[in-house]
C-alpha cells in the first residue's frame, strides 16, 4: 500500500476509534487546592459521570465540606466541569475541579464533552420573611454558642451567616482556650520566676476598687495553695492559678485600659466553658499549654480535633444530636438593624443575588460579626499605634471578617469602645499572614536571621510584634524539635496540613543537627549553636538572665534532635475595640443605656481585652460571652 494511503487509513481508523470510544470505570485525580492535594475518584458509564468522590485532601473541613458536597453534584447533574467555585472557598473548589480533569484525562474519554455549554453554579433560595425568636448575625463561635444556649433553652433561633460556611475565626485559629482550672494547669510545675509574677502582683497597689477585690481573691487562692503544699513525685512544686489570677493578668497586659468588670466574668466563665464543651462532646489535651501572648500555662485545646475546628463541630453535633431549632442561612448578608417602638426587631438583609430580606426576631437580635482585621479601610482608620495597616500588611483573618456589626450598631447609637486597639500576631506565614504553616504550638525559642535570640517569648503580643519588626528582614524562626513538635503519627501539623507539604513550600525546615538547621534556615551556624546551648541551659536552671524569661515548659526544650524551624512574621490578628456592653452582653448606647433587643459577643465587642489581647483568651471570650448572650435575650423576653 502506498505510503499516503496508509498514513489516510490509520488516520481513518483513529476518528472511528475515539468516535466510538466510551469510556467506563473508576478513575483517580489530583490537583492542588487550598492546602494540599486532593484526590477524587470519578465513576464514568460510557462516557457518562455517574459519580464523584473525594478522597484524601488537608483542606479545612469546615470550610470544604460544603465545596465536596455540591461541587460533586453539579459536575453529575450537568455533566459538566464548567462549574463555579462555592464562594469564601475559591481555591478548594479549583482543587476538587481541577482533580475530576485529571481523572477524566486519564480515562481517555474527550474532555471537551464535559466543558461544553454555560457555567452551572449552587442554587441557593432565601427565605424573604424569615421569623424566630432570635436572629443572630454571624455563625462563628459566639454566635453557635449563643445559638445553642437559647435554643437549649426553647427559643427558635436564625443565624444569619454571609459566608458558605460557619465557623467564622474561631475555626481558622489555633484552638487555644485559655481557662484557670486548678487540677489541669497543676500538671506543670512551678517555677521560681512564675511565683515572683504573682507576689509582685499581690504587692501592686489596686487602682481601683475591682482590682483591691481581685487582690484579695488572689491573696485568699495562694494562700491556700501553699498551705496545701501539693508536689509532683520528683518534689517539685504543681503550678498555681485561679480566676482572679487570670483576670488580674489579663486586665494588666491590657495597660488597665478593659473594664475589669467584663474580664472579671471571662475568667470565671471560661472554666465552666470548658465544663460545658466537655459534656457536649469535646475532649481536652491532658495537659494545658501556653499560646504566644498567653502569660500563664492555662491554654486548653482539643485532642479530637485540630485547631479551632472542634469548637464549631461540637456546636453543629450538638444542635443535631438534640435536634435544637437552629437555622442557618448561608450567603446572607446583614446590612441595617431595625427598630420598632425603640425595640430591635430585626434585620434587614441580603442574599446571594441582591434578593432583600427582613428577618424578625421576637425576642431579639445577637451580634456575632467578629472584628475588622480584614478591612483595610478600618484598619487604616482606627490605628493609632502601628503606623500603617496598608495592604502591604496580611491578616489571619478569613476575608469575610470585616465590621459589619460594628457599623449597623454605630448606625443605630451603640457606643464603640477601643477602636484604636488593633493586635499584630507574631507567629504568621510572612507571604499570606496564615497562622497554620507551623509544627510548633506555644512558646519555644525565637531566633532572628542571625541565628540569635531577640526577645523574652512569653511577653505580650505587641512586645513580641515590635521586637521583630525591628528584626532584620522583620522575620524569625521558631526553633523545636521532633519530641515535642506538634506533628500527629500521619505526618501532619495541628491545623490538619502535611508537614512534608510545608517543607516543600519552605515554611519549615527540618534537620538531625543544629548545624544543618542552620544551614537550612540560612542563619550563621556558630551563633544558632551558641544560642541553642544557652536556652537548654536556661531550661535545666528555669533561670533566663538575657531575657527574664520566668520559666520553660517541657515542651520547648531543645536537648536532642531533629529538630525544626519554621518562619514568620507580624500579621493584623484581632481588633479589641468593638460595640460596648455590660457583662449581661446588651449593647450598650452613647448615653449609658442599653438598645432595648440587641446583645452582641465576641470580637464585635470592646473593653474586653484593652490595649492588647492575650494569647488564647478569645475563644473563651466568645464561647463564654455567647453563652451569656444566649441565656440573657430568651431569660429576659419569656
Amino acid at each position: 500500500m502506498h505510503a499516503a494511503t496508509k498514513c489516510l487509513a490509520a488516520a481513518v481508523a483513529a476518528a472511528l476509534c475515539s468516535s466510538v470510544y466510551a469510556a467506563s470505570g473508576t478513575f483517580e485525580g489530583t490537583a492542588m487546592g487550598k492546602n494540599d492535594q486532593i484526590k477524587v475518584s470519578v465513576e464514568l458509564k460510557e462516557d457518562r459521570i455517574v459519580s464523584v468522590k473525594v478522597g484524601e485532601n488537608y483542606e479545612t473541613p469546615s470550610i470544604s465540606r460544603r465545596v465536596f458536597k455540591v461541587v460533586p453534584e453539579l459536575i453529575v447533574d450537568n455533566q459538566t466541569v464548567n462549574v463555579d467555585s462555592i464562594s469564601g472557598a475559591t481555591f478548594t473548589s479549583f482543587g476538587v475541579l481541577g482533580a475530576v480533569r485529571d481523572a477524566l484525562k486519564k480515562s481517555g474519554t474527550d474532555i471537551s464533552k464535559f466543558t461544553k455549554g454555560p457555567r452551572v453554579s449552587e442554587k441557593i433560595t432565601i427565605d424573604p420573611t424569615p421569623k424566630a425568636d432570635v436572629v443572630i448575625i454571624g455563625g462563628g463561635g459566639a454566635g453557635l454558642s449563643a445559638a445553642v444556649t437559647a435554643a437549649r433553652k426553647g427559643a427558635s433561633v436564625l443565624i444569619l451567616e454571609k459566608s458558605s460556611f460557619v465557623g467564622g475565626n474561631t475555626m481558622a485559629a489555633g484552638g487555644g482556650f485559655n481557662a484557670a482550672v486548678p487540677e489541669t494547669v497543676a500538671k506543670h510545675d512551678m517555677s521560681k520566676g512564675q511565683a515572683d509574677l504573682i507576689e509582685a502582683q499581690l504587692a501592686a497597689k489596686p487602682l481601683n476598687e475591682k482590682q483591691a477585690e481581685l487582690i484579695a481573691q488572689l491573696a485568699e487562692d495562694w494562700k491556700a495553695y501553699k498551705a496545701r503544699g501539693e508536689k509532683h513525685a520528683d518534689g517539685k512544686p504543681v503550678l498555681f492559678d485561679s480566676p482572679a489570677w487570670h483576670a488580674l493578668q489579663t486586665w494588666a497586659a491590657g495597660d488597665n485600659k478593659a473594664d475589669l468588670n467584663l474580664v472579671d466574668k471571662l475568667s470565671h466563665l471560661a472554666p465552666e466553658s470548658v465544663k460545658i464543651l466537655t459534656d457536649m462532646g469535646l475532649v481536652w489535651n491532658d495537659k494545658t499549654s501556653q499560646y504566644v501572648g498567653a502569660l500563664w500555662p492555662r491554654s486548653h485545646d482539643a485532642a479530637n480535633y485540630k485547631s479551632g475546628e472542634g469548637f464549631i463541630q461540637t456546636f453543629l453535633q450538638t444542635i443535631a444530636k438534640e435536634k435544637l431549632p437552629v437555622k442557618i442561612s448561608y450567603y446572607t448578608r446583614a446590612d441595617n438593624l431595625v427598630m420598632k417602638d425603640g425595640r430591635v426587631v430585626g434585620v434587614e438583609a441580603k442574599g446571594p443575588k441582591g434578593e432583600k430580606m427582613f428577618a424578625s426576631a421576637n425576642k431579639g437580635v445577637i451580634l456575632a460579626t467578629g472584628g475588622f482585621s480584614a478591612n483595610i479601610e478600618m484598619r487604616m482608620k482606627y490605628d493609632t499605634k502601628w503606623g500603617n495597616l496598608d495592604s502591604s500588611i496580611p491578616t489571619t483573618n478569613l476575608s469575610g471578617i470585616t465590621g459589619d456589626g460594628i457599623v449597623m450598631a454605630e448606625k443605630l447609637g451603640a457606643n464603640l469602645v477601643g477602636m484604636e486597639y488593633i493586635q499584630l500576631l507574631p507567629i504568621c506565614d510572612p507571604e499570606t499572614g496564615s497562622v497554620q504553616t507551623t509544627v510548633s504550638i506555644g512558646t519555644p525559642l525565637y531566633v532572628n536571621m542571625e541565628g540569635k535570640r531577640f526577645v523574652n517569648e512569653l511577653e505580650r503580643r505587641d512586645v513580641i510584634s515590635k521586637a521583630i519588626l525591628e528584626q532584620p528582614g522583620k522575620k524569625f524562626w521558631k526553633v523545636i524539635n521532633a519530641k515535642n513538635a506538634r506533628i500527629d503519627k500521619n505526618g501532619v501539623n495541628s491545623y490538619g496540613l502535611k508537614v512534608e507539604t510545608l517543607i516543600k513550600q519552605g515554611k519549615v525546615v527540618k534537620a538531625d543537627t543544629v548545624e544543618e538547621l542552620a544551614q537550612k534556615m540560612g542563619v550563621p551556624a556558630d551563633n544558632l549553636v551558641k544560642t541553642v546551648k544557652a536556652w537548654n541551659e536556661f531550661c535545666r536552671k528555669q533561670v533566663d538572665e538575657e531575657f527574664g524569661r520566668p520559666s520553660c515548659l517541657d515542651n520547648v526544650t531543645l536537648f536532642e534532635g531533629p529538630y525544626y524551624a519554621d518562619i514568620h512574621s507580624p500579621a493584623v490578628h484581632h481588633t479589641m475595640g468593638g460595640v460596648q456592653i455590660d457583662t449581661s452582653t446588651h449593647v450598650i448606647d452613647k448615653n449609658g443605656k442599653p438598645i432595648p433587643g440587641l446583645y452582641a459577643a465576641g470580637e464585635v465587642t470592646g473593653g474586653i481585652h484593652g490595649t492588647n489581647r492575650v494569647g488564647a483568651n478569645a475563644i473563651p471570650d466568645a464561647l463564654s460571652f455567647g453563652r451569656v448572650a444566649g441565656e440573657t435575650v430568651v431569660n429576659e423576653n419569656k
